[in-house]
């Protein structure tokens, strides 16, 4: 089953209402509304939201489910003139990541997502802060990505080898599926570490404070 996914669009609210091209403007400014609650947010509700990006960034999603995986086509726009980066799960310092994206619970959905994640409290220390991979969206420019998650799911967080009982467990019976992607505007703070290994740019996870989250509306799963 193909669902297309709400579109949600930065641009100021007066150059979006009585246009054809994005039918879900009130949708978009509720979003960027949203007061996020930090990436250990755990509800549907709390994941949309955070920091300020610049007008003129547009995100687009089609998920599509069916009995053995779920697909993401996502793109961003980037009409703005301040460069993007992008968390992406791509291969880096030799580390091949366990999947291309992680799988992380939200109250009774499952999130699939490409973004930043804060320091768990339930994690005291590790020897490598796990990290990703860094994607940049230039001014002007639009970048876009598809990823696939078998089913059954599969817990995957970038701090699982750190909580004493493996990754947070996933709901037995979810509701729904929300997608989420990081977007972090320039100028990149300290914290991220960015930092190029053999050709691949990558950040550290741990700290979210300048991080926006796109995610579509919950899909069912069936």
């Amino acid at each position: 089953m193909h669902h297309i996914v709400n579109t949600t669009d930065s641009r100021p609210a007066a150059r979006r209402f009585g246009t054809s091209e994005r039918a879900c403007s009130l949708l978009a400014i509720c979003a960027l509304l949203l007061v996020a609650c930090g990436a250990g947010a755990n509800t549907v509700d709390q994941l949309a939201g955070g920091a300020t990006i610049p007008a003129g960034v547009t995100f687009d999603a089609d998920v599509t489910i069916t009995p053995a995986d779920v697909t993401v086509d996502w793109s961003v726009e980037n009409r703005s003139t301040t460069e993007l980066l992008v968390p992406i799960l791509v291969s880096h310092k030799d580390v091949k990541p366990e999947g291309n994206a992680y799988v992380v619970p939200a109250g009774d959905h499952i999130e699939i997502a490409e973004r930043l994640f804060v320091w768990p409290d339930e994690v005291e220390e590790l020897a490598v802060t796990p990290s990703v991979g860094a994607l940049r969206i230039r001014p002007g420019t639009t970048e876009s990505r598809t990823i696939r998650v078998p089913r059954p799911f599969k817990p995957y967080h970038p701090f699982g080898g750190g909580f004493d009982d493996g990754p947070p467990a996933l709901p037995s019976h979810p509701e729904g599926v929300v997608f989420c992607l990081g977007v972090v505007p320039d100028p990149y703070p300290p914290p991220l570490k960015l930092d190029t290994a053999k050709g691949v740019e990558f950040v550290a996870h741990g700290w979210d404070a300048q991080q926006y989250r796109f995610c579509t509306d919950p899909v069912a799963v069936e």
